[in-house]
């Protein structure tokens, strides 16, 4: 690893390479560079000390400098950021966890968690629903008020915010996780944010404009393409 430690705040980008929905998805050409670069380039101009963290030499390979780290097997990526918080990486009193798929990440998404976190542990970005996520189930929505989170779903709802893959954690979290039961909620719903709130964790939100695409699955992929003029073929 070759941290420059510019901040006490570290971005995480957790990948794994073999999605169930979108094998290889990581690896995916945006505009001649990979999916998990672009996502690691931005995060760095922005100004972060960044870290993708993997379980593939494919990915770790697409990271200059040292910048990513193979972990053990994990479920999910809030799991392989909590395995090397507190532990494998510290001196940092923020981590904010930006998912591998969301090549149109943004310097206000950072610095509004960023700034979240100064009076919260836990924090999720969420953003308007719109129409084109209410029956989505790739798309997590969320019931929230006064920027306190209740709960999460895949499901078809009506009214509350989408959620998106960007997340902030507070240092000091990583052993109070590892005893986190997973309850029939994060279970049934996947979404494994659920466990803060069946643990009696509060989680809070933070409102960001955000009109980008999370890459989840090939529509999206095609979708991100025609937004961005893209000449992939």
């Amino acid at each position: 690893m070759n941290l420059r430690k510019k901040s006490k705040t570290l971005v995480l980008i957790p990948a794994r390479l073999n999605s169930t929905r979108f094998p290889n998805k990581p690896l995916i050409d945006l505009n001649g560079k990979t999916m998990i670069r672009t996502v690691f380039d931005k995060c760095e101009s922005f100004g972060y000390d960044t870290l993708v963290l993997t379980d593939s030499h494919s990915i770790m390979k697409e990271i200059p400098n040292g910048n990513a780290l193979i972990t053990n097997r994990c479920d999910n990526g809030t799991d392989r950021c909590m395995g090397v918080i507190d532990t494998v990486i510290k001196d940092y009193d923020k981590y904010i966890n930006i998912q591998g798929d969301n090549p149109d990440v943004t310097e206000e998404v950072l610095s509004s968690i960023e700034d979240k976190l100064d009076c919260c542990d836990v924090v999720n970005a969420y953003t308007n629903l719109h129409f084109d996520s209410i029956d989505n189930k790739d798309h997590v929505k969320a019931i929230i008020t006064n920027d306190v989170i209740h709960w999460y779903t895949r499901s078809s709802v009506s009214y509350g915010y989408k959620v998106l893959g960007f997340h902030g954690y507070r240092s000091g979290l990583s052993e109070l996780w590892s005893y986190f039961k997973k309850y029939e909620g994060e279970k049934y719903e996947d979404v494994e944010q659920l466990r803060w709130i069946e643990n009696n964790k509060e989680l809070n939100g933070v409102y960001v404009p955000f009109s980008g695409i999370e890459i989840n699955n090939q529509h999206d992929y095609e979708s991100w393409k025609i937004s961005n003029n893209s000449k992939i073929i």
